[in-house]
C-alpha cells in the first residue's frame, strides 16, 4: 500500500520530459502528503496538463464525497480493470502522480512498526501510475477531481519492508500510459511491471510521520534502525 509520500523537489523536468505543456508554477515541498490532500499529476489529456487532484479517488456515481465507504487512495492491480470504482477511469483517465519517496511501516518480530522513509537511489523525483476521475455534484455546480494510485506486489527490495508498494512508472512505460483517450486494459496492466530493485534504498525515521499534521524535512532524517525484522512475515 502506500498511505504517505514526499515532494520535496520542482517535478517540472520530469513533466517536461513526460510532454506536459503546463506552464511551471511553484510548488512548496511536501514531506507528508496523506489521502485526502492535493497530489500534483499529469493527467492523459492530449496537452498532459499538470493538476492538482485530491487523493482518494471519488466514483462518479457517489452522492457525496463523505458517503464513500471504501478507501480509495489505493487501487490495486489485481482489481483495477474491473472493480466498478475503478474501471472506467482504468480504460480513459489515466495519471501520473509526482513523488520523490513514499513511506512505509515495516512489521517488526517484537510486534513493533518501524517507519521508513523509501526512495530511488539517485534521489531524483519519480511518477506513481494512477487513474482519475471527476465527481460532479447531484444538487450544486461543486466539481471534484480525484486520484488513486495504483499498488501491486511488492518487488525484491520492498518484500523486505511490506508485501506490497505503489506502481512507479519509468519514462517510457509512463508515456505509453499517459496515451490518450481510451486504452486496452490488457496492454495497460503490461504497462505496470515492478521497478527494479537496485533503483530503490531506505532508511528508518521518527514514528512522527504517522501524524498528517507533521510536513517538514526533519520527518525523512535518518534515525537509528532498533526494529528486527523477520523474514517469515513476507512469505
Amino acid at each position: 500500500m502506500c498511505a504517505r509520500f514526499t515532494l520535496r523537489k520542482p517535478p517540472w523536468p520530469l513533466a517536461k520530459t513526460l510532454g506536459s505543456k503546463s506552464v511551471a508554477r511553484t510548488l512548496r515541498s511536501r514531506f507528508n502528503i496523506a489521502p485526502t490532500q492535493p497530489v500534483a499529476a499529469v493527467l492523459n489529456d492530449v496537452d498532459r496538463s499538470v493538476e492538482d487532484l485530491r487523493w482518494g479517488l471519488i466514483p462518479p456515481h457517489a452522492e457525496h464525497p463523505s458517503l464513500v465507504k471504501l478507501s480509495t487512495f489505493n487501487a490495486r492491480i489485481e482489481t483495477v480493470a474491473k472493480a466498478p470504482t475503478y474501471r472506467d477511469a482504468f480504460r480513459s483517465r489515466r495519471c501520473a502522480i509526482f513523488a520523490d519517496g513514499f513511506y512505509e511501516w515495516r512489521a517488526d518480530n517484537d510486534g513493533g512498526k518501524t517507519p521508513l522513509w523509501i526512495h530511488r537511489t539517485d534521489d531524483e523525483p519519480f511518477v506513481f501510475a494512477g487513474v482519475w476521475d471527476v465527481w460532479h455534484s447531484p444538487s450544486s455546480d461543486e466539481t471534484i477531481a480525484s486520484a488513486s494510485i495504483i499498488t501491486q506486489p511488492a518487488n525484491a527490495f520492498m518484500a523486505t519492508i511490506h508485501s506490497r508498494m505503489p506502481a512507479v512508472l519509468d519514462i517510457a512505460r509512463a508515456n505509453e500510459w499517459l496515451a490518450a483517450g481510451d486504452g486496452d486494459p490488457a496492454a495497460l496492466l503490461e504497462l505496470l511491471v515492478p521497478s527494479p530493485p537496485e533503483d530503490w534504498t531506505a532508511n528508518p525515521v521518527a514514528p512522527r510521520v504517522g501524524n498528517a499534521r507533521f510536513d517538514d524535512a526533519a520527518l525523512i532524517a535518518p534515525v537509528a534502525d532498533t526494529g528486527v525484522t523477520s523474514p517469515s512475515l513476507f512469505d
